[in-house]
């Protein structure tokens, strides 16, 4: 009897690893954790419970072409950051690659070039280059860094920055000429007038910083870094990212590479 009940449980033992084995399988696949935040558009956003935006297309391509599980961990930006520095995730969409962050990540090879741009009224055009600036005034929306970059590509310019606390008011206003122009992300700014189709056009050449994944600075991430670059040439050499940037904004925006 004793013997009988060993053998079964011996036999029940071996129907549990044998589950656990396939869940094993699946649980050691290679996989990445990303950061994102769930109100990014166009670069991430939910909608309808599914995670979209271009970062969000690129970061899937990417990591599709290299065999890999991508782990998406939403937070507000803060948390994003936060859970990037204490190894809750691996790395972050849409993130600037700047000197000063290069002091603390390894970064792969950029997936596009991210601007800053001015952009005016269709009707308006009192603002037709950034020399124009003068004596104007410049909407930025609450919370953003663009006026910040604005401030450090043309820190001796004569105009006011005026912060507003949505976007929408920002377009109406702008549109209308009570306030001259509007600081804002070249691709944030393109998606809108390209989905939305709201009454401003951008003026003057773009200013800005390329925008690539960044990684904490060990040996493991490095060749995890060598194996996405060798990833996103080849996603442009085929078109993909090309695809994805018309897709999202209605222009190529590899062609600032070139």
């Amino acid at each position: 009897m004793r013997k009988l009940v060993l053998l079964m449980s011996v036999l029940f033992l071996s129907l549990l690893v044998g589950c656990s084995s396939g869940e094993g399988a699946e649980a050691g696949a290679k996989v990445v954790k990303i950061g994102a935040g769930p109100d990014g558009y166009p670069q991430y956003f939910k909608e309808a419970d599914e995670l979209k935006g271009f970062s969000v297309d690129v970061i899937t391509a990417i990591f599709d072409e290299m065999d890999y599980e991508i782990e998406w961990v939403l937070t507000d930006w803060n948390g994003i950051l936060a859970n990037l520095e204490s190894g809750k995730v691996d790395t972050v969409a849409n993130f600037a690659a700047t000197e000063e962050r290069g002091e603390h990540y390894n970064f792969s090879t950029p997936y596009y070039n991210s601007k800053t741009v001015i952009a005016s009224g269709t009707e308006t055009q009192n603002i037709q280059s950034l020399d124009d600036l003068s004596g104007k005034t410049i909407a930025n929306v609450l919370g953003s860094n663009y006026g910040n970059v604005l401030q450090e590509n043309y820190p001796d310019g004569d105009y006011e920055i005026v912060t507003f606390e949505s976007n929408d008011v920002i377009f109406t206003d702008v549109a209308n000429g009570k306030v001259d122009a509007f600081v804002s992300g070249r691709e944030i700014l393109l998606a809108q007038i390209n989905d939305k189709g709201i009454p401003l056009e951008i003026v003057g050449e773009p200013f800005g910083e390329p925008v690539a994944l960044p990684f904490k600075k060990t040996e493991e991430n490095d060749a995890l870094i060598s194996e996405i670059n060798n990833t996103i040439e080849k996603l442009k050499e085929n078109g993909t990212l090309s695809e994805l940037s018309v897709k999202w904004y209605g222009v190529d925006l590899l062609e600032d590479e070139q």
